[in-house]
């Protein structure tokens, strides 16, 4: 399996794909139920020698019509791109989401979108899917306006865990702090990514030296001490306990994400695109009266991460 492509029209994604099997959706997450639907996808394109691919949206429709809704996505599109491929996809094909999609009729869609634009073979969507203006076509429309055009279609039940598997369960747990539940929802641990940047180098003079990474996700758990591993595609994964705040006993007022590595003594990490994979909560952000209280409560918290961890 080759390196996944991302385009961002569908003339693009036309040309480089073999009358592509596409799910539809917007993967964030990449969570267990987006895996039933990928699954499919893989199915009915090895029965049509075509391409499994997805088509998602730029920005998401939620950011679209509720422009000041508060940040939400789980993933970047980096991370949500190396998930698919993973999985078994080849091409994503994200297209903008503007007045002209969001006008469309079903037919439309079907015609404009799947039949003329990405001369898909086969559609994939979960039974909850609703599609064209004013959500006006539904599953039974989409296999209707799709057998008519000769594409093959697959509604999949949605994955349970008691309740059916969704994005925003996900975000629920993730802004709880529970990395059990989003971990058991995502069948992955939740991440951030970023570049390790420059800081104050305070953590260093309290023997605490933390690599500052400037993340690029929408979504933070909420500020405070986590049990994480610390990911570098080229050096590999170490234990760490991460800070996510704006580091109160020093009256700081920008928050920050820092991770300290265990039982690394020096490793240059500046300018590495690393990932920071969340196991557990530690403790709640707090302000102390002093640094050498503060240094006490950081060697309680190294040993909690290290017992969460396993390390």
């Amino acid at each position: 399996m080759g390196e996944i492509v991302l385009y961002s029209s569908l003339a693009e994604a036309a040309k480089n794909l073999t009358n592509p099997v596409v799910a539809i959706g917007n993967f964030d997450g990449v969570h267990r139920g987006h895996k039933a639907l990928i699954a499919k996808v893989t199915e009915m394109a090895g029965e049509l020698s075509a391409s499994p691919a997805v088509l998602t949206f730029e920005p998401h429709p939620v950011r679209y019509f509720r422009p000041d809704v508060p940040p939400f996505r789980l993933t970047t599109n980096e991370q949500r791109a190396n998930l698919l491929e993973r999985y078994g996809i080849e091409g994503c094909a994200a297209i903008p989401f503007n007045a002209d999609l969001a006008s469309l009729t079903p037919e439309e869609f079907v015609d404009d979108i799947l039949h003329n634009g990405l001369n898909a073979s086969g559609v994939v969507v979960g039974e909850g899917f609703v599609f064209g203006k004013a959500r006006a076509g539904d599953t039974d429309t989409l296999t209707r306006l799709c057998d008519e055009r000769g594409i093959k279609t697959a509604i999949v039940t949605p994955v349970r865990s008691g309740e059916i598997i969704s994005s925003t369960k996900i975000r629920d747990a993730v802004r709880e702090a529970d990395f059990d539940t989003a971990t058991h929802l995502m069948g992955h641990p939740f991440a951030l990514i970023g570049n390790v940047v420059h800081g104050a180098a305070r953590g260093r003079d309290l023997g605490f030296p933390t690599a500052n990474v400037d993340v690029e996700n929408e979504l933070l758990p909420p500020n405070g001490i986590y049990a994480t591993w610390f990911v570098d595609p080229e050096l590999g994964r170490f234990p760490s306990a991460t800070y996510i705040g704006t580091k109160p006993t020093f009256d700081g007022e920008s928050r920050s994400v820092e991770a300290y590595i265990l039982d690394v003594d020096s490793i240059d990490l500046y300018e590495r695109h690393v990932s920071l994979e969340f196991v557990g909560h530690v403790r709640g952000d707090a302000k102390f009266e002093s640094a050498e209280a503060l240094v006490e409560q950081m060697q309680k918290d190294v040993a909690k991460a290290r017992e969460l961890l396993g390390a």
